[in-house]
């Protein structure tokens, strides 16, 4: 690989020694740079792809045009790929291209203008009002575990929380008085979301099984509310496998993530009349066209209530 202004596009003879030292060059300094073994492994994917096509196409050097790069993610709609994997090789494409421009080993760089394909707008999953009575109507609290678990789905349906934001939840930021919570959201902006009474009544069942849990295994207190079975604070990933089992428990349709709890929250409060900048607040969203999401549910909600409702619509 040359400075910039080297050799032109399609050089020939002896280009894949060239093409694929740009390539380790670029995986050595991501790692150098501490990215996950998880994202190094999908980048070393996304770029075999390019590799391959540039090979293929018989590129001399990565001193390509934005027209020739086309030409790959042209390919990559051709081959049937889903528009979140097309858009996901594409951003590790302009990644590439704009290192080997910032380390002067092209004059230019071509994948700056490069756009991924159109992702189709997927609606929020999320349950019935009646499935989501089902979620919660669980045994009753005995102890520590079932306690935690109660407390955890009543709170993700009451308040519209997200995963990150439960278990990042400690105990000064649970006011109870007012029955509201310190959230500390995305982008660490911070607001206070209500719960209701019943949800405080679970709370605070769950705090004196938790206290009980900390002195029968004489662990060291702890600022988090949501605690595992070492007294640590709980994971997302452990928040998800509870719930997998309390889905199963109760019945309810599967594959169904803690997210859902929180669109349920919201397509239902829209249902019964809130206002949607209200929503909005609750949910923590920047932009208010993020949460006219639930309008659309609302809209689905409403039509299949109508089917059922009128006269002549089964006709």
């Amino acid at each position: 690989m040359g400075p910039r202004g080297g050799s032109s596009e399609g050089s020939g003879e002896g280009s894949s020694g060239s093409l694929g030292e740009g390539i380790q060059g670029f995986h050595l300094e991501q790692r150098a740079r501490g990215v996950s073994p998880h994202t190094a492994r999908a980048q070393k994917g996304d770029l075999d792809k390019l590799l391959d096509h540039a090979l293929r196409s018989r590129w001399g050097t990565w001193e390509v045009s934005a027209r020739t790069l086309r030409g790959f993610a042209l390919e990559l709609g051709d081959r049937g790929l889903d528009p979140a994997s097309q858009a996901r090789i594409l951003s590790t494409a302009r990644a590439f291209f704009k290192w080997l421009w910032e380390t002067r080993r092209i004059a230019k760089n071509p994948a700056s203008g490069l756009r991924n394909p159109k992702q189709p707008k997927r609606l929020p999953a999320f349950l019935t009002e009646g499935e989501s009575q089902a979620l919660l109507d669980l045994p009753p609290m005995v102890d520590f575990p079932s306690a935690r678990l109660a407390c955890l789905l009543e709170l993700l349906y009451a308040s519209g929380l997200r995963v990150s934001e439960l278990v990042g939840l400690d105990l000064q930021d649970v006011y109870e008085e007012q029955r509201t919570l310190r959230v500390l959201g995305k982008g660490r902006k911070e607001r206070l979301v209500p719960y209701h009474p019943q949800a405080a009544t679970v709370l605070e069942t769950y705090l004196a099984f938790r206290s009980a849990f900390l002195a029968a295994k004489e662990l060291q207190p702890s600022p988090a509310i949501f605690l595992n079975q070492r007294g640590g604070r709980l994971t997302p990933t452990t928040v998800r496998s509870l719930l997998r089992v309390a889905l199963e428990a109760a019945a309810v349709r599967g594959r169904v993530s803690p997210h859902a709890l929180r669109h349920s929250f919201a397509t239902h409060l829209l249902n019964r009349g809130m206002d949607l900048r209200a929503i909005q607040e609750l949910l923590g969203h920047a932009s208010l066209s993020t949460t006219q999401r639930y309008t659309h549910l609302g809209l689905e909600e409403l039509a299949r209530t109508y089917e059922k409702a009128h006269p002549r619509a089964k006709s």
